[in-house]
């Protein structure tokens, strides 16, 4: 094996298999099966909430496995696509998993092509391979999707459709069903990326005037049954079964709801300069 390609690179050796269990509630025995990928993939999206608040804090986004841990694990905040499955690749090859990273490109009805940074996870399980993605967000998968052309895949409500790219065999396509059909969520082809390549793409996501984490507040979380947005100041909650609620979240409530609904506690003052981040409230 060249020396790049080594598993070295992620600093899969640093993770605290315990820590992250425990932060996941599992417990018991873990054989690397599909099975015990459901379990730890469904844990994880309903547990650690998709933000980016690091970067409105001048913080910015580091992808050393200790300062993920730390964050994500023992301060139990959240994070964007790299963190989330970064963290997780690192906790499924300590569990006996085989599994290549690969960046898909954003689709989502956008009027012209959105950069290739999106990070994903292909895993390998008893002769199958899954696509893993605990890092899209409010609308990505809670469990594994077989990767096998045309599969769909009902999860609680929220119903994906995995096809292969007309014309080819290395091009994969993660639709969502919606009520006028499927809605293309992102693009991906089957090559492995290494480390070198989430530091470039992270370096533009988290500091790019054209990014769309950076000079906004965002958040989400997954849970039985919804899904909840807090873009800037509208927070949308969304349902298994299609209803939808909007609301816009004044100054004085943001520190709460930011605890209560997506799990993370700040200080006064770095509440102060998240709320500082957000737009003038619409006139009432």
């Amino acid at each position: 094996m060249r020396p790049f390609c080594s598993a070295a690179q992620w600093q899969a050796e640093l993770l605290d298999v315990e820590a992250y269990l425990d932060r996941l509630g599992i417990t018991g025995p873990l054989e690397p099966d599909a099975e015990t990928l459901r379990r730890l993939h469904r844990a994880h999206a309903l547990t650690i909430p998709f933000e980016n608040l690091d970067i409105l804090l001048g913080r910015g986004i580091d992808l050393d496995v200790d300062v993920m841990q730390s964050k994500l694990l023992r301060s139990r905040r959240g994070g964007y696509c790299y963190e989330h499955n970064m963290l997780f690749a690192v906790l499924l090859e300590r569990l006996g998993y085989e599994v290549t990273r690969l960046y898909a490109r954003p689709l989502l009805d956008a009027p012209k092509p959105l950069p290739r940074t999106h990070l994903m996870l292909s895993v390998a399980v008893g002769g199958e391979t899954y696509l893993a993605d605990v890092g899209f967000g409010d609308e990505g998968p809670l469990e594994p999707i077989l990767v096998a052309d045309g599969t769909v895949s009902d999860q609680g409500g929220w119903v994906y459709r995995l096809a292969r790219e007309e014309g080819t065999d290395k091009e994969w396509v993660l639709s969502l069903k919606r009520d006028d059909g499927w809605f293309p969520l992102y693009w991906y082809a089957t090559e492995a990326h290494h480390h070198i390549d989430c530091v470039v793409a992270n370096y533009f996501i988290s500091t790019h005037g054209s990014s769309p984490f950076t000079g906004r507040v965002f958040l989400e979380r997954i849970a039985e049954g919804w899904r909840l947005n807090l873009n800037h100041r509208k927070l949308t909650l969304t349902r298994a079964d299609g209803t939808v609620e909007v609301r816009h979240v004044a100054d004085g409530e943001v520190r709460e709801l930011l605890a209560k609904q997506f799990g993370i506690e700040l200080t006064e003052e770095e509440t102060a300069v998240v709320v500082a981040a957000l737009p003038a409230p619409e006139p009432s």
